[in-house]
């Protein structure tokens, strides 16, 4: 059986934010899969309740995490939340869509599929799901 490409996720808080650091390992064949690509590949993950490098918070935006190639020896990421479930959901699907999205779509492709793609390269997309509601719900008859 092969084994499936797979993210290791860190999860920690200080007194304003939440965080999550994750590596994401490529297993097996995986690796030379991703180079043969002949080209860069990412992961786009829509999520909510981010808060971006300078401070500012976002309530939605989409983080692009590169899955080929990678700065450094590792593919290591680093997201920060002001909403602990915002982080869950992220969590839940960098997860999801890496042993998903990303391994089927690899899979599927040919080798030197994104040749001549220049450095946008591919980008796999993936909605959040299920969205903190904007306003508390009433209880019914209310």
């Amino acid at each position: 059986m092969l084994s499936p490409m797979r993210v290791e996720v860190s999860p920690s808080h200080d007194i304003h934010n939440f965080y999550l650091r994750w590596e994401l390992i490529p297993e097996g064949r995986e690796k030379a899969m991703l180079a043969a690509l002949g080209g860069p590949l990412f992961l786009e993950i829509e999520t909510s309740c981010v808060v971006d490098q300078a401070g500012n918070r976002l309530e939605s935006t989409k983080l692009k995490i590169p899955i080929w190639p990678y700065p450094g020896e590792r593919n290591r990421g680093q997201a920060r939340f002001y909403d602990t479930d915002a982080r869950r959901r992220f969590w839940v699907n960098l997860q999801d869509a890496v042993g998903t999205t990303v391994v089927d779509w690899l899979f599927d492709a040919r080798p030197g599929s994104l040749k001549g793609a220049g450095k946008e390269g591919r980008s796999l997309t993936v909605a959040e799901g299920v969205r903190r509601a904007s306003a508390p719900a009433s209880a019914p008859g209310a």
